[in-house]
């Protein structure tokens, strides 16, 4: 998803009501982002930038930072500890706030809708980033928990072996999952830079996107690996087992014709 490409809005599943001491005509609306997640966007139209000198003075600009900085702060997340929880952003007289839930966006009008497209695009690659963390961190839990179980089992049954293969298809899928996400968050610095390339770039400088990318691809190539060898022993274990069984049964057929062949010459020794 783009900046161009705007998510469609849904209806608000609980009713939200402007933060108090900011312009009447400010909006609040819901926006669908990607791994089933929603973000609530403040629009705030400024009739003046709020570096200029007009305003610089005036209650509006302290109500505006203050506002947001509250409203930001009703949706904090503990759980997700990966991002920060709040970023505060002030571009050339405009203030532009994002949190896991909600993001904000201070302009005058003829700015409102570059900064509020940079900032949903900017949305939609930290929500798929964050669901292909957690899909990562689950996966690398969960084979080391198959590979634990698997070193103290004598032989896997085929539930178990379908798991393990399960496990590394998984692992595969969350690192093509990001490989996909990592042009959109190494992009080099765009020239000449644009409002929107340098919204973008402060946003995922402050809430650490590039480090996070790198820690999940790790994390994924973690997973894939100890999901391979879980596999990869479980198969062995299986040709084992069955290259034991055909030994043994050649070995019974041995002893069974050795046997036939004794009798026969015995017989053969006692008749006249």
């Amino acid at each position: 998803m783009t900046a161009e490409e705007l998510p469609a809005t849904t209806p608000m599943a609980d009713a939200q009501t402007v933060p108090f001491g900011l312009p009447k005509d400010s909006t609040i609306r819901r926006v669908r982002l990607p791994a089933d997640m929603f973000l609530d966007v403040l629009v705030i139209p400024v009739s003046h930038p709020l570096d200029h000198p007009s305003v610089a003075q005036a209650p509006l600009e302290v109500d505006v930072s203050e506002s947001i900085s509250g409203w930001l702060a009703a949706t904090h997340n503990p759980s997700r500890t990966l991002a920060p929880p709040s970023v505060i952003v002030p571009l050339y007289g405009c203030l532009v706030a994002w949190a896991p839930g909600r993001a904000a966006v201070a302009a005058p009008p003829d700015r409102l809708a570059t900064l509020e497209a940079a900032v949903l695009d900017f949305a939609s690659r930290e929500a798929e980033l964050h669901a292909a963390e957690q899909e990562a961190s689950r996966l690398v839990d969960a084979v080391v928990t198959d590979a634990g179980e698997g070193v103290a089992q004598d032989e896997p049954s085929v539930e178990q072996r379908s798991l393990r293969a399960r496990r590394y298809v998984e692992a595969i899928a969350v690192s093509r999952r990001l490989a996909m996400l990592a042009p959109a968050i190494h992009t080099p610095p765009l020239h000449p830079p644009t409002l929107a390339s340098q919204l973008g770039e402060r946003l995922r400088d402050r809430t650490r996107l590039l480090e996070r990318h790198e820690l999940a691809v790790e994390r994924a190539a973690i997973a894939e690996r100890i999901a391979e060898a879980s596999r990869q022993r479980a198969d062995d274990l299986a040709v084992a087992r069955q290259q034991i069984g055909l030994e043994w049964a050649i070995v019974v057929l041995l002893v069974v014709q050795t046997t036939l062949l004794v009798v026969d010459l015995l017989s053969g020794q006692g008749t006249p």
